[in-house]
């Protein structure tokens, strides 16, 4: 629209000098001006209405740092090859909701669909929105342009930083007898809703646990031996309200420590053979949210389901957690906030030094 105006404002310019001087070469260029102005609007109004730009992300998990490949495709539907064409992309973190934008120029964009391929980078761990905001179309001649609004975007999740931490567990989590859907493959337990195994009678045994039918057709005495509930002693709760720092840079590396500082006490929780909850509140939801992990196929999923929904939220998750699950027993439960605090049982720890979070992990010690 700028570039209209301008263009108009050399004509009048022209028309003006022309008639105040009796100059016909200032009228002839005034005319010709005129003319080219209101076929390039004539043009523009039919690309605007021709043309449309999608993006596309192959991938859709990736690592801090690492270039992406971006398709954008440019459908011309028109008859005649277009001129230059320029897209705004952007790339957003929904940590922080803050993103960084781009103009990328693409030259004589034919007529059909048309596929582009450029590289961006992501830093920092989250879910991030790479969107097209705008398309600027220029005319045949590139006199003036036009823009028009695009709404398509594609998300790409980076992963977070897993660093090795000092977990240590405890005989008492590692022993905990509670309730739970999930049943130890290799040990059996108490449950009597659920068959472990069934097996020889030895000596020792119960009388109790002699399955009589069972028996009488096999003609010897077998034993039914019940299933041992792994159920969690620890919940692990992730609480990242709104990030207070004012330049971009300082949420990229706040929200990264922070992922890198989750994702590594629960893949140390899970290395160390200890079946436990994350928690976190969903806005989608709107209530609490909790996935248990037990190995790494559940330790992706808790990933990819909070990596898509960690919107900062004023939100305190241990008594959002109490109320949900006021029946349910556990022994511990370990709390991490955006300020990289770390709080066992309600009771502060620690708190860790975002830019320098790897070293700090390493020196984390954590009994449970």
């Amino acid at each position: 629209m700028v570039s209209i105006i301008i263009v108009l404002l050399i004509v009048a310019v022209c028309f003006y000098l022309g008639i105040l001087y009796t100059n016909t070469i200032m009228l002839t260029i005034g005319y010709a001006l005129g003319i080219l102005l209101f076929l390039s609007i004539v043009e523009l109004i039919y690309r605007i209405i021709t043309m449309k730009c999608y993006i596309d992300v192959p991938i859709s998990m990736t690592e801090s740092g690492r270039p992406v490949g971006v398709n954008i495709k440019i459908r011309n539907k028109g008859v005649l090859p277009a001129g230059k064409v320029e897209v705004r992309v952007k790339n957003k973190n929904v940590l922080h909701k803050n993103g960084k934008s781009q103009w990328i120029a693409f030259e004589d964009v034919s007529a059909g669909e048309r596929n582009y391929s450029i590289k961006m980078e992501l830093k920092g761990a989250g879910c991030h929105e790479i969107s097209l905001t705008q398309m600027k179309i220029y005319s045949l001649f590139g006199l003036i342009c036009l823009k028009r609004k695009c709404r398509d975007f594609s998300s790409v999740l980076v992963m977070p930083e897993v660093y090795s931490a000092n977990v240590q567990i405890t005989e008492a989590v590692r022993n905990f007898l509670g309730d739970a859907d999930v049943y130890d493959d290799f040990r059996p337990g108490h449950d009597s809703g659920e068959t472990f195994e069934i097996r020889a009678y030895r000596e020792k045994d119960k009388l109790q646990s002699i399955h009589w039918k069972l028996s009488a057709k096999m003609d010897d005495l077998m034993v039914k031996e019940n299933s041992l509930p792994k159920a969690c002693a620890v919940v692990l709760m992730l609480e990242l309200r709104p990030l207070q720092s004012k330049t971009l840079r300082k949420k990229e590396i706040e929200a990264g420590a922070y992922l890198d500082l989750a994702a590594t006490l629960s893949f140390a929780l899970m290395d160390q053979k200890c079946p436990h909850y994350v928690t976190w509140y969903s806005e989608e939801k709107e209530g609490i949210r909790r996935i248990r992990v037990d190995d790494e196929e559940s330790f992706y999923l808790f990933l990819d389901a909070y990596l898509r929904e960690a919107i900062p939220k004023e939100k305190k998750i241990r008594e959002e957690y109490r109320k949900d699950f006021k029946n349910e027993w556990y022994l511990h439960d370990v709390l991490v906030n955006e300020n990289l605090e770390l709080y066992k049982n309600g009771e502060f720890i620690t708190k860790l030094d975002e830019k320098k979070i790897k070293d700090e992990c390493e020196k984390l010690e954590l009994l449970l």
